[in-house]
């Protein structure tokens, strides 16, 4: 019984970095929304995401 309780202690003290390491990936997987501007304020060219990262620079003149 000692030998159970000793190896489920150490099973647990392996595990909980790995569990505390997953929850952080998870929480920093999530995508939050941008934050809101005052008025007033433009956002920066390069913030579009709507604009594909691939695509050819605009010809403009």
């Amino acid at each position: 019984m000692d030998l159970m309780h000793s190896t489920l202690f150490w099973i647990l003290i392996a595990a909980a970095p790995a569990v505390t390491a997953l929850g952080i990936l998870i929480r920093l997987a999530r995508r939050e929304p941008p934050p809101g501007l005052p008025p007033g304020v433009k956002p920066l060219g390069w913030d579009d995401e709507n604009q594909d990262d691939d695509a050819p620079p605009a010809a403009g003149g």
